[in-house]
């Protein structure tokens, strides 16, 4: 069997083309959609996403202003920032580029453990300090929340852009225009190794909102399941977003099932013994990459209007 291999960067491009006139609309109707972007300098994949964001939104007509900060420098100051481009009415849309936390550990000095808790709270500091109203990236607690009870459209509110990316993959993959309506009809199984508030928690809360057949696990519980035996051969698809290199073999998978790789940098997946068995792959680079860049775009345009 051939594994198809999905080219995130041709659909992002489809996309960019199909929001090009919806931005003339609104800038003919006096509307200019600004993002602001918080940036950490220190991490070199934050300067590149950034990089990648600013490049599309300025070719769109799509304002994007960059605040860099140090990951040393106090949450305060930051937080400061966010409040006062949350109250400028020229901004429409902010973003946090959220950085590797182990980076942020190792700048600080500290141990592994009380790092995670630190970094989580600092973290948790900056997403509340953004205006609900306008955040782009869907990162704000009151949004998962929304997603979570099912009413996130009705409060005018927007996906992650990560997660929203591999929605719109997944219907690529099934080739389908109502990919919840499918998942069901079809009985599928989806499960999500990493538990991060850009992807694991937000696409779990939207598949279970759904009543679809998901379930969402970390690594360690992944270590669990190949002792039993189960591995990730009950799922019909995987997606995986721990940053843990090769981490999905094709021994742990089942035959024809669809995968999705949102490791970074170099993927969680192991291509190499993946292909031949997946239906269906997102290769590392130009998977979800391409597709979140483009994802955020939409956000913009939809907040505006809103």
């Amino acid at each position: 069997m051939e594994t198809r291999i999905l080219d995130g960067y041709r659909l992002a491009v489809s996309r960019k083309q199909a929001l090009q006139s919806r931005v003339e609309q609104l800038l003919a109707a006096g509307k200019k959609p600004v993002i602001a972007a918080i940036l950490f300098t220190e991490d070199s994949g934050s300067v590149l996403y950034t990089d990648l964001k600013r490049e599309m939104a300025e070719s769109l007509g799509i304002g994007y202003q960059v605040f860099s900060y140090s990951l040393q420098d106090e949450a305060g100051q930051v937080v400061e920032k966010i409040t006062e481009l949350s109250q400028d009415s020229s901004v429409t849309g902010i973003i946090v580029q959220k950085p590797w936390r182990n980076l942020w550990i190792q700048t600080r000095g500290l141990d592994a453990e009380e790092g995670k808790q630190q970094f989580a709270q600092w973290w948790e500091s900056l997403i509340t300090a953004i205006e609900p109203s306008k955040d782009v990236d869907g990162l704000h607690p009151s949004t998962l929340e929304a997603i979570k009870s099912g009413n996130w459209q009705e409060q005018g509110k927007v996906l992650p852009a990560t997660c929203k990316a591999v929605l719109s993959l997944l219907e690529e993959a099934l080739e389908t225009e109502n990919l919840f309506a499918t998942l069901a009809d079809r009985q599928l199984k989806t499960v999500i190794l990493g538990k991060s508030d850009l992807l694991g928690q937000p696409l779990f809360a939207l598949l279970q909102a759904n009543n679809l057949n998901s379930e969402i696990i970390g690594s360690s519980q992944l270590n669990d399941r190949i002792e039993q035996g189960i591995a990730l051969t009950d799922a019909d698809i995987i997606v995986s977003a721990t940053g843990r290199t090769k981490l999905v073999t094709g021994e742990l998978i089942k035959e024809n099932s669809i995968v999705i790789d949102v490791g970074e940098p170099q993927g969680d997946v192991d291509a190499a013994s993946v292909l031949g068995k997946a239906l269906v792959l997102t290769p590392v680079p130009g998977g979800v990459g391409p597709m979140t860049v483009v994802s955020l775009m939409e956000n913009a345009l939809d907040l505006v209007s809103a």
